[in-house]
C-alpha cells in the first residue's frame, strides 16, 4: 500500500491495553516516525488519557479522531476487526498479530453482545474477508498466512510483517555468547497449556519445574539465562514472544504442535523437539527433557538457527514495513532531537519548534514523571534519561541539544549508553 506526501497513517489500538500486541503497534508507529512519515496511534475512545504509561517511552503521537480520506491508511489488529466497515473511504490494513485472538474476539462478541447489536457487530468483524481492492492483510506468522489464504484472501493482498524482541530487555541477543553454566531448570508459562504441563509434572516430580509468573522483565531474563529448557504445550497463536525470549537467552525449546508450532517457519527447531500434547507422548517428552538436562551442551546447538532468526528480526521488521508501505515521494530529511532543560529554555524551545528541518521529540527534565512540560505557552512531552537511551537504541534520535554549562549532564548521558545520537551545544 503506497504512501504519498499527504498520507497520514493511523494505527488503531485498544485504549490502555498492555500486552505484546499493543507494544508492537507502538513499535510500528515508532519505525514509521523514524523514516520521517506522518504516523500516529488511533484510540477510538473518549478517554482523555488512552495511552498506557508503559509505552510512553516510544514517544509516538496519538489521536482519538480519524480523517477517513482516500490518501490515508488505517492499520488495525485482528482484535479490532469490527472497525473495518465503520470507516469508508480510507485505505485499510488488517494486521494479523494472532489467529487465535481473532477467534477469541469473535467468541467474546458472542458471549457479551445481545440481539441486533450482536449480529451487527459480529457481521462487522467477519466482513474483513470480503473482496476489497482497498484492503490489505499483514501476517505476523506463517500460521496467519495460511489462515487468511484459507479464507480466500488473494496472495497479492497479503504481506508478511513480523515483529521483534526488544534487545537488552528480556533477552541476551547482544551478549557475548551463551552462558553454558546453567541449572537443571525447566521453565514454563503457566498461562499456556497448563493442563498438559501438569500431567508432565506429575509424571516427573523429581525435575525442577519453574513457572514464569509474577516476574519483572529482568527476573524473566535471569530465569531463562539459568534454565536449560523451556517448554510450551499451549496454543501458539503466532510467533509468540516467550519461546523466542527463551531461545535467545539460551534455553533448549520443547513445544507442542498447536497453531504456529505446527510449522517449521514460525518455530524453526528440529521436529524431534515438537510433540503432540497427548498422554501417550509423555514418556518421549520426558526422555527428551532429561536428555537436554543431562547434556545441555550437546543439544543447545540444535537451536542455533532459531536464535539466528530471532537476532535478525528487528532488521527484517524494518524491511517488511518498507516493502509493505513503499513511499512514493521524497521524504524531507529532518533531525529528530531532544532539548535538555536549562536556564534559557523558555527562549530556545519556541525557536527550535519553528525550524522546519527539526522534529523536537521532547524536553529532557529531571521531573520524576515528566508527562508534559509547559514553557511560555509551548507544551512538549517530558523525556527521561532512560527514554533518551531507549530512543537512541531504536534509531529515533539524531541529537541532544545542551546549553553551555551542562557538561556534567552531557557526560552523564554518554555514560548512560548513548551510542548513535550526537551531542550538540547551543550557542548564541
Amino acid at each position: 500500500m503506497e504512501i504519498y506526501a499527504n498520507t497520514t497513517i493511523y494505527i488503531a489500538s485498544i485504549p490502555r491495553a498492555v500486552s505484546g500486541g499493543p507494544e508492537l503497534l507502538h513499535q510500528l508507529c515508532s519505525d514509521l516516525l523514524r523514516r520521517g512519515l506522518d504516523a500516529r496511534l488511533w484510540y477510538p475512545t473518549d478517554d482523555p488519557t488512552p495511552e498506557p504509561t508503559v509505552y510512553r517511552k516510544y514517544h509516538v503521537p496519538y489521536t482519538t479522531t480519524i480523517n477517513p480520506s482516500p490518501e490515508n491508511i488505517l492499520i488495525f489488529p485482528e482484535t479490532m476487526a469490527e472497525v473495518y466497515p465503520r470507516l469508508e473511504g480510507i485505505r485499510k490494513v488488517l494486521w494479523w498479530l494472532s489467529v487465535d485472538n481473532y477467534m477469541g474476539h469473535l467468541k467474546y462478541l458472542l458471549e457479551t453482545q445481545m440481539d441486533y447489536f450482536l449480529c451487527h457487530t459480529l457481521r462487522q468483524a467477519l466482513y474483513v474477508f470480503s473482496p476489497d481492492a482497498q484492503m490489505e492483510h499483514w501476517v505476523q506468522s506463517e500460521y496467519a498466512r495460511r489462515y487468511v489464504r484459507l479464507n480466500g484472501v488473494p496472495d497479492a493482498q497479503v504481506h508478511f510483517v513480523g515483529d521483534y524482541l526488544q534487545s537488552g530487555t528480556h533477552i541476551g541477543l547482544s551478549g557475548g555468547g551463551l552462558k553454558t553454566s546453567r541449572n537443571d531448570i525447566i521453565a514454563y508459562n503457566p498461562r499456556k497449556g497448563m493442563e498438559f504441563t501438569k500431567e508432565l509434572m506429575a509424571a516427573a516430580p523429581d525435575l525442577a519445574w519453574t513457572p514464569i509468573e509474577d516476574m519483572t522483565a529482568a527476573e524473566v531474563h535471569d530465569l531463562l539465562s539459568r534454565a536449560k529448557v523451556y517448554i510450551d504445550f499451549g496454543n501458539h497463536p503466532g510467533q509468540d514472544r516467550i519461546p523466542r525470549e527463551a531461545a535467545a537467552a539460551g534455553c533448549c525449546i520443547i513445544t507442542g504442535q498447536r497453531g504456529a508450532a505446527a510449522n517449521d517457519i514460525d518455530i524453526p527447531i528440529p521436529s524431534s523437539y515438537k510433540f503432540p500434547d497427548d498422554p501417550q507422548a509423555i514418556p518421549a517428552i520426558l526422555a527428551c527433557l532429561r536428555a537436554c538436562l543431562a547434556d545441555y551442551e550437546g543439544h543447545i546447538d540444535d537451536f542455533a538457527g532459531y536464535r539466528a532468526m530471532i537476532a535478525g528480526q528487528k532488521a527484517k521488521f524494518r524491511q517488511d514495513i518498507a516493502a509493505a508501505l513503499p513511499v512514493r515521494y521524497d521524504v524531507p530529511k529532518r533531525q529528530h532531537v531532544i532539548l535538555r532543560e536549562g536556564p534559557h529554555v523558555g527562549m530556545i524551545l519556541p525557536a527550535l519548534m519553528k525550524l522546519e528541518n527539526l522534529d523536537l521529540i521532547g524536553l529532557w527534565t529531571d521531573q520524576p514523571d515528566p508527562v508534559t512540560v509547559h514553557f511560555g505557552g509551548q507544551a512538549r512531552p517530558g523525556v527521561t534519561l532512560e527514554e533518551i537511551t531507549f530512543l537512541d537504541q531504536e534509531g529515533r534520535l539524531d541529537a541532544v541539544f545542551f546549553e553551555p554549562g551542562a557538561e556534567k549532564e552531557a557526560a552523564g548521558l554518554k555514560a548512560a549508553g548513548l551510542k548513535h545520537a550526537a551531542i550538540r551545544w547551543l550557542r548564541w
